[in-house]
């Protein structure tokens, strides 16, 4: 039985989306659990066949550590899948005016951005998951308080709780599932098609991202999200991360224009897949 890589530990929204993947995917794979993004991305390949990461946020936007380790490692996506994400704030303290400290993964604050802004002049303390979060908030100091998965909040258990502090109802997180090797289209032209792609220009000069958009208007492609990203070599330079969205019977068309832009630009192509 294969291994995945989750960003642990067990329970967070990470997690959920493990077992969201296994459900409609019918595979059944054991989660290794890791203390950080990169640490989950090097495991996949080595320790796990797979690996699943968020990559972006309805109220947060992108990952930016995700976006840099798919560039950098020999990686592709298999596939992505949403969860719905809400949260809870639970408090060792009679109310919001006695918190002190605030536990809050460092994604979520971006989500919960209100209810922080309520506890003005608190010490907020930034964490690698939400389940350290919640770990913090178990010792059971007097006065300090966490952002948790509401999932995990039981109102009873706690001295003081607001059981959704989440800025939207409608907030969710996407994650990609991820394999070693280079992208491998075969299976993916039956089904609407998402192709996460890095146009990386060897230098900079006037024009050079009209040009790349252009070939994809002419094209007719459908360009559902575009990012640039530093290339960390010089200043001012950039790689421009970008996805493609098409219709079922649209992989040819798409396929001429990428052609179409590495004849100009080196290009790495993450993954050719259909959404679950």
């Amino acid at each position: 039985m294969s291994k995945i890589a989750v960003l642990g530990p067990k329970g967070t929204f990470s997690d959920s989306a493990y077992q969201a993947y296994c459900r409609k995917s019918s595979e059944a794979l054991i989660p290794c659990y890791y203390s950080t993004i990169d640490e989950t991305f090097h495991a996949v390949g080595k320790e796990c066949a797979f690996g699943i990461v968020p990559v972006e946020n309805t109220l947060d936007g992108y990952v930016q550590r995700s976006l840099d380790l798919l560039l950098e490692m020999n990686l592709h996506i298999l596939t992505e899948l949403t969860v719905p994400v809400q949260f809870s704030l639970a408090a060792n303290a009679a109310g919001l005016e006695d918190i002190k400290t605030l536990y809050v993964q460092f994604k979520s604050s971006g989500q919960c951005r209100r209810a922080i802004d309520r506890l003005a002049g608190i010490r907020l303390v930034i964490t690698e998951s939400n389940m350290e979060s919640f770990y913090k908030l178990k010792e059971g100091k007097q006065g300090e308080a966490a952002i948790i998965p509401q999932h995990m909040f039981r109102r009873e258990e706690w001295e003081f709780g607001l059981e959704n502090v989440t800025d939207s109802a409608n907030n969710v997180t996407r994650f990609l599932v991820i394999q070693p090797g280079e992208s491998q289209t075969a299976g993916a032209m039956e089904e609407r098609i998402k192709v996460p792609l890095y146009v990386m220009p060897a230098f900079d000069e006037p024009g050079v991202l009209f040009q790349i958009l252009k070939i994809f208007n002419d094209n007719r492609i459908n360009l559902v999200s575009i990012m640039s990203r530093p290339t960390k070599k010089n200043m001012g330079t950039y790689n421009f991360y970008l996805e493609l969205s098409g219709e079922k019977g649209q992989w040819e068309k798409i396929k001429e224009a990428v052609e179409q832009v590495q004849s100009r630009f080196p290009v790495k192509i993450l993954g050719v897949y259909s959404v679950l």
